[in-house]
């Protein structure tokens, strides 16, 4: 999920971790907290941090008294200052050690230079306070808040650990660790540090807020609805709450919640909210709830061309093609051409068989943008969909010079190359991608597809070996590895043969519904007598793919070795009417929108 960089309700931005201030005319507001644990101060004390009039104030609370002293004359003018300020430790007690009064002195001047903007003197600052206190959890929190501040997202992490380990009752470094991790993709870690927040803290709005959002993130719609609505008054601050919710509502089938949920979306953004609510009905196949968001902004100060644009793209996902059509058409017509607006308009008439248009729609977006490789290969997947194969070569040729460091083009390029038998040109494109990108599975299958249509064994053999060390989990290459061996073993090398089928079996280890591997094995099990095994697997396969000619023929050759007439009788049938299908299905590689 996409976010934007703007404030959230408990006080983190996505790449910073903050608490929103009041405004300077308004009465002093706690921003921050801090316990003081070191054993040179009695009673225990908590230390406050409050802005007013744009002075902050130290405060320090000691059994019910509050006293109160400037702790800076000079006005904070950007919220960013404040985001620091509101978990750097602040002290006005004696200290029990030399060595404890430096490491305060240090942590105070670290105040001073996050106040002024000098984040990384400030981060200089906090290292020299830990080194002289490593185990101060106050001086670990705020530099790890500061490094979190400066993207620095796994060291601050294990610095928000340490102090944890020292103050596992933090409830805040807890919830800026759980912030990093989220925004590190490491959602189950960032689940698991909220979890034990919240049996520590079960009514913390800003932790169910926030494992709200990263359940929806990880997939885990249930979660993310009971947190989020758990926490309305938090979730109709943010537009990215309310979208997260939105979704997950959508994801459990709750169609008529998900509706009120962009409802508020929509009241709270505005015309922002509107376009980002559109944007998730239509995601979630709600074209009619899609379709009515973005007409009720139609005569508001929302971008015309931009609402046009999205209900042609609900249009064309809800497949009324000619409509979507008609309607970008009329935007292009009303002087609002765009490089988007006539690549949704190839893809329009593509649906329609209108190949001619497509392409014209294509190159004018090239044309109109063209530094945007996705139009050459939109355009050059449609061709070769179609079967026009020169015609996608001359676009591949032609992306190639355009964008001679791109992954994508040269895999097209091979692809298509090979689709012309142009095998040696073939292994030129994709050894380019490789190249550009060692980790990319699909141009590594490719070249080893190419290799040995050329009938260079020994390459493709190499590429394939070197591919199941670096591609363990993908299946498919212990697929082409068998594929070649079964060439081999048709001439009579029964070593050949043998490896085969143990590569198909490894495939199917590694995912068990590979249509290709079933197959193949069904096959050298139906070839070598084994006819109960080889119906066994290829009835998996017409499960799998119930259009696929091949798979019903041999599954009729095999009844028909059972004595089955009858079954044998109804897949030769099946295989019949599914010939056509097959010949569709060459096309299903078109990238959809």
């Amino acid at each position: 999920m996409l976010w934007e960089p703007r404030e959230f309700g408990f006080g983190m931005r996505k790449g910073t971790i903050s608490r929103q201030s009041s405004s300077l005319d308004s009465p002093p507001i706690w921003v921050g907290q801090t316990r003081i644990t070191t054993r040179c101060i009695t009673p225990p004390q908590r230390l406050y941090i409050a802005q007013s009039s744009g002075n902050l104030y130290r405060t320090r609370c000691t059994a019910g008294a509050t006293t109160k002293c400037r702790a800076h004359d000079r006005g904070v003018t950007y919220l960013l200052f404040s985001i620091v300020l509101s978990t750097l430790i602040l002290s006005g007690t004696a200290f029990c050690s030399a060595q404890f009064d430096e490491a305060r002195v240090h942590a105070d001047h670290g105040l001073q230079l996050a106040q002024s903007g000098d984040l990384q003197g400030a981060e200089n600052e906090l290292r020299q306070a830990i080194k002289l206190e490593p185990r101060n959890p106050e001086f670990l929190s705020t530099l790890g808040t500061l490094l979190a501040m400066d993207k620095k997202l796994d060291e601050s992490s294990t610095l928000f650990r340490k102090a944890l380990q020292i103050a596992p009752q933090d409830s805040t470094s807890r919830r800026y660790l759980a912030a990093n991790l989220w925004q590190l993709h490491r959602y189950p870690e960032a689940k698991q540090e909220l979890q034990t927040l919240l049996r520590q803290h079960p009514n913390d709005a800003a932790a169910r807020l926030l494992l709200g959002m990263v359940s929806e993130n990880s997939g885990d719609y249930s979660t993310a609805a009971k947190m989020l609505s758990s926490v309305p008054d938090e979730v109709s601050k943010q537009p990215e709450s309310l979208a997260a919710l939105a979704r997950s509502y959508y994801q459990l089938h709750e169609r008529e919640r998900a509706r009120t949920t962009l409802s508020v979306l929509s009241e709270q953004a505005a015309g922002q909210g509107v376009l980002l609510g559109a944007q998730i009905a239509d995601q979630a196949e709600d074209f009619e709830t899609a379709q009515k968001l973005l007409e009720s902004v139609l005569s508001s100060d929302t971008d015309f061309a931009i609402v046009q644009y999205r209900l042609a793209l609900v249009e064309y996902h809800a497949k009324r093609f000619p409509e979507s059509q008609s309607r970008l058409q009329r935007l292009i017509d009303s002087g609002h051409e765009s490089s988007q607006a006539y690549n949704l308009l190839g893809w329009s008439y593509q649906q329609q068989a209108n190949l001619k248009a497509a392409a014209e729609s294509f190159e004018r977006a090239i044309a109109l943008a063209p530094a945007d490789e996705s139009n050459y290969l939109d355009l050059g997947r449609i061709l070769l969909a179609h079967g026009s194969l020169r015609i996608a070569l001359d676009v591949a040729k032609r992306a190639a010079i355009q964008f001679p460091n791109s992954v994508a083009m040269f895999d097209f390029k091979g692809r298509t190359e090979s689709r012309m038998l142009q095998f040696t040109d073939a292994i030129r494109s994709y050894k380019r991608a490789t190249q550009l990108d060692p980790s990319n599975a699909d141009a590594t299958l490719g070249m080893a597809r190419a290799q040995a249509s050329a009938g260079l064994n020994a390459d493709a053999a190499s590429t394939l070996d070197t591919a199941l060390n670096r591609f363990p989990k993908d299946a498919r290459f212990q697929v082409e590895y068998a594929l070649m061996l079964i060439k081999q073993a048709e001439t009579g090398n029964a070593v050949a043969r043998t490896r085969a089928e143990k590569m198909l079996r490894s495939a199917l280890a590694i995912a068990p519904t590979n249509q290709q591997a079933l197959y193949e094995l069904g096959n050298l099990e139906l070839n070598d007598g084994r006819v109960t095994e080889a119906s066994r697997h290829l009835e998996q396969v017409v499960k799998l793919a119930p259009l696929s000619s091949q798979a019903h023929f041999a599954l009729a050759r095999a009844y028909r070795r059972l004595k089955r007439v009858e079954d044998a009788q109804k897949e030769m049938d099946l295989y019949n009417r599914s010939k056509e299908a097959d010949s569709r299905d060459e096309g299903s590689g078109i990238a959809q929108r």
